[in-house]
């Protein structure tokens, strides 16, 4: 496989893997209430909060997904990516050092890590595809 078709690959990949995070989030949230004791938290008072992030994670997939359609064009949606994927992963490490998240999130928050260091060496390397 060549280096453009692999980035077209990483990118609706990337955008895969938000949908199925964000959706998959969403409706287990609201049909089995009990997931929030299981990664270490409490019922919220409102759901809105959490859904408003993963429409929001949901929506970046669709910014992935239009720079796996054309790798040339939209690169600020990767910077962007980079930078939302790299901050989550943050957020994870600080509130699991805080003692308010389960390793599991941390595990899961790693896979953003992972995808903003391969869009990284994207960026790095796109120059020299063309």
């Amino acid at each position: 496989m060549n280096k453009k078709t692999y980035y077209k690959y990483l990118f609706i990949i990337g955008a895969i893997f938000n949908w199925i995070m964000g959706v998959s989030f969403i409706f287990t949230s609201i049909f089995d209430p009990a997931i929030f004791e299981e990664f270490g938290s409490s019922y919220p008072p409102t759901l809105f909060f959490l859904h408003s992030l993963l429409v929001l994670i949901i929506t970046f997939g669709i910014g992935y997904f239009i720079v796996g359609m054309d790798i040339s064009k939209n690169h600020g949606c990767v910077i962007l990516g980079i930078v939302s994927k790299l901050l989550f992963f943050m957020m994870c490490v600080i509130y699991f050092l805080l003692g308010d998240l389960l390793v599991i999130i941390v595990i899961l928050g790693s896979l953003d890590f992972i995808f903003a260091c391969l869009f990284i060496e994207f960026l790095v390397n796109f120059k020299k595809l063309e």
